[in-house]
């Protein structure tokens, strides 16, 4: 994430948190995707954001970490759910932990280039066990292409993807579920990829 998307959320940290918090948990998405693995599963999530979603996931195993590349966003979660692990971590250097069972990323590849999101598909993918699972939500667009937002917040970097794009990043894997949905005003893509085992 480029350094002013950065300063953006840790800025406007307790704002955004409370945006994330009205748009709600993303429960269904999350009890569909623990549905698919064994229980208690090493769970990894980007862009965890302010731990909107931990909490509901940190119900469900003991095995949890979040990342995200805000620094005031990772108090905030560790706040609001203690018992999880968090990290100050930019996906884009990350180094993935191996042995992983789910990757979540809820809208948090959105200011990531194409060839980065490729670099991030492959590692999710070396870092599942085999039967893992991966998912993702992203602003789709009819191709791939670079948009400027400005808001309440500034201005920050943008990706939309195609379907293609998405089937393209994620072909190591086997698709169990792509759909779009329309969101606050965007069309989003969310896919759920498996492992082949």
């Amino acid at each position: 994430m480029n350094n002013n998307s950065v300063r953006i959320y840790n800025d406007n940290a307790l704002a955004m948190a409370e945006k994330f918090d009205a748009i709600g948990v993303r429960l269904a998405d999350i009890e569909e995707t623990l549905a698919l693995v064994k229980s208690n599963p090493k769970v990894l999530e980007i862009g965890c954001g302010n731990g909107r979603d931990a909490f509901e996931i940190c119900k469900r195993t003991n095995d949890y970490l979040g990342i995200d590349a805000s620094e005031k966003l990772i108090e905030l979660a560790r706040k609001k759910v203690p018992q999880a692990r968090f990290e100050v971590a930019d996906v884009e250097q990350y180094i993935f932990p191996k042995g992983l069972d789910i990757v979540f990323s809820f809208a948090s590849l959105v200011h990531t280039p194409k060839d980065i999101s490729e670099k991030i598909f492959n590692q999710i993918f070396e870092a599942l066990n085999p039967g893992g699972v991966f998912r993702l939500s992203l602003k789709s667009g009819e191709r791939y292409a670079e948009v400027f937002k400005e808001d309440e917040f500034g201005t920050r970097t943008y990706y939309l993807y195609s379907e293609q794009d998405i089937k393209d990043l994620g072909k190591r894997f086997e698709i169990v579920k792509m759909q779009t949905c329309e969101l606050r005003d965007q069309t989003w893509l969310e896919a759920l990829f498996r492992k082949p085992v």
